[in-house]
């Protein structure tokens, strides 16, 4: 191992005053050593140590001048430092040696704006705009440059397009409520409660919720009249474990959904609901405010006899993220006699090897990141889909546009939102008989498609860690009962956090093993641990790790205790695969139900409980038994091979036939009906 390797391990196992004496050690005796020079210049430039960071680039610069990488590198630290005619020096080096990045063009327009040449600054932003039709922040940046020229109109339309692109950026709101304050004082104070919003969701996603909490209290107090904002504070209560107002915030915000009030987003919405009727109301709500149905395009011809189905799976996460984890298998083991699979992908690119697995999994790949709604809606329609299906939902970073101007004659719900979108354009939702009780389809605008076995795919080439680090390496205890649950802490509720308290007293030596959070969300669970007589320590939680690590640590949890109302998903499969006996509690909604469909699919029905009641009396038999807990992991290591739900060809085929069956009804006229799938024969 060479030095700058054992320095790199050091840093990645958290040991980084070691690593970054080791380093300063290696640079003095090496001053050229290149990787040790480049990680040195990225590390003081995380310090916001700039001088530091100038020198150790302009120094690889010169060991490397054909590098374009390096001297934007070298003109971004020098633009943070303030150096602007040095700063746009670099820049154009960078461009020389690599006319097509877009960054360096953006960056030296940056550098020529603040450096008090606005004329040239709109060339270099006009530049990467070519190059990037869809970078907001050049387009902002554009629209600095003409206001410094004093054409105002156009700055507007610039800051507009950027808002366009990422509706959260506070900058261009900001910019554009001072330039309306001249002309138009009522939407001048409407931009600037959107800047405040804005800048509120930006701190939520760095995972600064209490930070988040006090801009979007500013807003409620001053009568902002702006949707969500209740709904969105509650949420970063959520993240911060702060349950001070629980009561009152859920059932003053379902009643206000029932009344038809835009106060909730619906996947927020879903972390303390478990009312279909309410969950469809608001997702319909969302709908009407900013998706409403925009086209009746005339349907695609139906294919000729011998042609396969061509299916589009949307998707911003086809990278190291949940989803693409569960559906990656499901991508590989379709029948291509009988499908054309794409992927369109509209999310980052992480180069990380299950990318490149579900690049080769699909017979096209297409990168629509930069499209419009229009442009991403004629390059499905250009290639025949005849069934898109959709796997974001209302979540984050969702392309709704697309599907409500109709890209494909059939539409699909799948997988990434547990839950009805409410919309008259999404034709069908992929569900089992375990998720939506017959009663409560109708709070279900999709017609329901019921699979054979679970809704979930799984993926049976995820890692099994035979082993991981011991207990002490963990922050556990040498003995006593690990209770775990690995869900983000905004699923816990009150409720269930109380049971779990309970059962940390009844069971001496016992400790809860959480998913870390923010230093306020971990602090306000240790407070209620302590008010309820529970020593604080007994709570340990979990660094995030990569899969393989995370999947080893799953060895040293005896019983996985689950959240309502809103269960563990990907979560709850790996606990299963990896042999940990699961304990849920069955709601009423979908989101309440997945585990108790992962658990029902490998012939474990009895750790469904349906009340609260049987769900803490089951945990707190389950701990004292630790022969039962034994035959519960032997279950599950059988289950590993035998199960359906790790099965991911036979998977496929279920879920091929509801696809054969949508697109049949199509082609016959035939409205969208619900859907059960048979049991497809075992390969």
């Amino acid at each position: 191992m060479t030095e700058f390797t054992q320095i790199m391990t050091l840093w990645r196992d958290g040991r980084r005053a070691q690593a970054e004496a080791f380093l300063t050690a290696l640079l003095a005796e090496n001053p050229d050593h290149f990787d040790a020079l480049r990680f040195w210049a990225e590390l003081r430039g995380s310090q916001g140590r700039c001088a530091e960071q100038v020198r150790a680039l302009r120094r690889l610069t010169a060991l490397r001048p054909e590098d374009a990488v390096l001297h934007r590198q070298l003109g971004a630290a020098l633009l943070q430092a303030r150096a602007y005619p040095e700063a746009a020096g670099a820049l154009r080096a960078a461009i020389a040696l690599d006319a097509g990045n877009g960054r360096a063009h953006n960056n030296l327009g940056l550098a020529l704006l603040r450096g008090g040449d606005p004329a040239a600054a709109l060339a270099a932003f006009s530049a990467a705009l070519a190059l990037d039709p869809a970078n907001s922040r050049a387009h902002f940046n554009r629209g600095l440059a003409l206001e410094a020229r004093g054409e105002t109109q156009a700055a507007q339309e610039s800051y507009r397009r950027a808002l366009q692109l990422e509706p959260h950026l506070a900058e261009a709101r900001e910019r554009l409520a001072e330039l309306l304050a001249k002309t138009d004082p009522p939407a001048a104070r409407l931009e600037r409660w959107r800047a405040q919003e804005s800048a509120a969701i930006r701190l939520a996603t760095a995972g600064r919720y209490t930070e988040a909490r006090a801009l979007l209290g500013a807003l409620l107090e001053a009568r902002a009249t702006l949707p969500y904002l209740e709904g969105l504070r509650f949420h970063c209560e959520l993240w911060d474990c702060d349950w001070t107002h629980y009561g009152a915030r859920h059932g003053a915000l379902e009643a206000q959904v029932q009344q038809g009030l835009p106060v909730e987003l619906p996947f927020t919405f879903l972390v303390h609901s478990d009312s279909p009727a309410a969950q469809r109301r608001c997702a319909e709500i969302f709908l009407a405010d900013r998706y409403p149905q925009r086209s009746n395009a005339a349907p695609l011809p139906a294919p000729a006899g011998d042609e396969r189905i061509t299916i589009a799976y949307l998707s911003p996460d086809f990278h190291g993220h949940a989803t693409a984890r569960l559906i990656a298998a499901l991508l590989e083991a379709h029948d291509r006699r009988r499908f054309r699979v794409i992927a369109a992908s509209y999310g980052p690119e992480d180069a990380s090897p299950l990318r490149a697995r579900l690049e080769r999994a699909v017979e096209e790949f297409l990168d629509l990141r930069s499209s419009s709604d229009e442009e991403f809606t004629h390059a499905l329609r250009a290639r025949g889909v005849h069934i898109a299906v959709d796997l974001k939902g209302h979540t984050g970073g969702a392309r709704t546009g697309v599907l409500a101007a109709r890209v494909a004659p059939v539409q699909v719900n799948f997988l990434g939102y547990p839950g009805t979108l409410g919309a008259p354009y999404l034709d069908y939702l992929i569900a089992d008989r375990h998720l939506i009780a017959p009663q409560d389809r109708v709070f279900y605008r999709e017609q329901v498609v019921e699979l054979p076995g679970c809704y979930q795919p799984n993926d049976e080439q995820r890692p099994r860690p035979a082993a991981g680090p011991g207990r002490a390496a963990c922050g556990l205890p040498a003995h006593g009962v690990v209770f775990g649950c690995f869900n983000h802490l905004y699923k816990i509720s009150p409720t269930i956090f109380g049971v779990w308290l309970r059962l940390l007293q009844a069971i001496d030596g016992s400790v809860l093993w959480l998913l870390q959070g923010s230093a306020t969300a971990q602090s306000n669970l240790r407070a209620v641990a302590a008010a309820q007589g529970v020593a604080p320590e007994r709570l340990v939680f979990a660094p995030y790790l990569d899969l393989d690590g995370h999947l080893a640590r799953y060895h040293h949890v005896d019983l996985f205790l689950d959240t309502w109302p809103y269960n563990a998903h990907t979560t709850a499969s790996d606990a299963l695969w990896m042999g940990v006996p699961l304990l849920t509690l069955t709601g009423r909604s979908f989101q309440s139900r997945v585990a108790t469909s992962l658990l029902r699919n490998v012939g474990l029905d009895e750790l469904c409980a349906t009340s609260l009641e049987d769900y803490e009396a089951l945990a707190l038999r389950m701990a004292r038994d630790a022969a039962e807990r034994s035959r519960w992991r032997a279950r599950l290591q059988s289950a590993r091979t035998t199960s359906a739900l790790f099965d991911s060809r036979r998977y496929c085929r279920g879920l091929e036939q509801a696809y054969l069956e949508m697109w049949t009804r199509y082609r016959r006229g035939e409205p969208a009906a619900p859907i059960v799938v048979s049991a497809p024969e075992a390969p």
